[in-house]
């Protein structure tokens, strides 16, 4: 039987396997929880304090408690020493979740926080293009809102467990999803971006998209490639169908190419040339990230 591995509550270590919420727990009762997916190379997690700010700003538009999160170089060591306590030498996937403080029913009785740390071992390199490209569809039985919090990655997931399922059902690799006005707007779990005649398109925040952290990564990369990019409302499908190339991105895949929308099929040309800045980068993040 393998050897259970560690979580961290709060800053202590705990076997994975050992109960750590009461039934009153508010993420579990009321979805009162907010949380980021980190991916860690080399023990340390890449990108971090722009993790790190999401946090802050979803935690003060949900009225929680900031100075009851740790402070950003005391959550990172803790993430550090969690992958060093569970052996994991190689790339790790981090859920970070900040939840409120047991109590109330709707109106807390606290907004006070409690950290939870979870690792697991990532077999692909990093950010690695994806050497197949997707199969995508479009799920629009429902519609994700377009407000402050649609920008922050909650524990309120019904619309993408229902979205995960309907991709399941047509045997795809993800799905679009669409926000109030019916505007196609992210993936699943990924930001959108799509390429016409040079020019790089993704969604505004404004839209209802998350504020991805691998987004944020790929329009910097850009602009400092000087690569057109642009951002615009959410698109449709007749705009995605003109499009020469389609790609998604987020903080542990980097970018992923899509291949197919539907009966549409698209190259990805472009889409190699900004995995390729992008591993540059990271490479680079993560070389300063040792030295300091």
């Amino acid at each position: 039987m393998d050897q259970a591995a560690y979580i961290s509550l709060n800053g202590i270590k705990i076997k994975e396997d050992k109960p750590v919420f009461y039934t009153a727990n508010r993420a579990f009762r009321y979805g009162d929880a907010l949380f980021e997916t980190i991916r860690c190379m080399h023990q340390k997690p890449a990108y971090f304090q722009d993790h790190y700010q999401r946090l802050i700003n979803g935690m003060s538009l949900l009225k929680m408690d900031i100075k009851s999160l740790p402070p950003a170089n005391i959550l990172s060591e803790q993430i550090s020493s969690l992958i060093q306590k569970n052996k994991l030498f190689g790339d790790v996937r981090v859920r970070l979740t900040v939840f409120r403080e047991d109590g109330g029913l709707y109106t807390p009785s606290s907004n006070k926080v409690n950290c939870l740390i979870e690792t697991s071992h990532l077999s692909s390199s990093p950010y690695q293009l994806n050497s197949k490209g997707l199969l995508v569809d479009i799920f629009d039985d429902e519609q994700k809102a377009m407000s402050r919090i649609s920008l922050y990655k909650t524990a309120n997931s019904l619309l993408f467990i229902l979205a995960g399922i309907y991709k399941t059902e047509q045997k795809k690799d993800d799905v679009l999803i669409c926000n109030a006005k019916h505007e196609l707007i992210e993936g699943l779990a990924s930001n959108l971006f799509w390429i016409k005649d040079g020019t790089v398109f993704t969604p505004l925040r404004s839209s209802g998209c998350v504020d991805g952290v691998m987004r944020k990564q790929v329009i910097r990369i850009l602009r400092s490639n000087k690569i057109p990019i642009l951002e615009v409302g959410g698109t449709n499908f007749e705009t995605l169908l003109a499009a020469d190339e389609i790609f998604l991105s987020n903080a542990i895949q980097g970018i992923q190419w899509v291949v197919g929308l539907k009966d549409k099929r698209y190259f990805c040309n472009m889409s190699k040339k900004i995995s390729r800045l992008l591993h540059e980068d990271i490479t680079n993040y993560m070389m300063d990230s040792l030295e300091n």
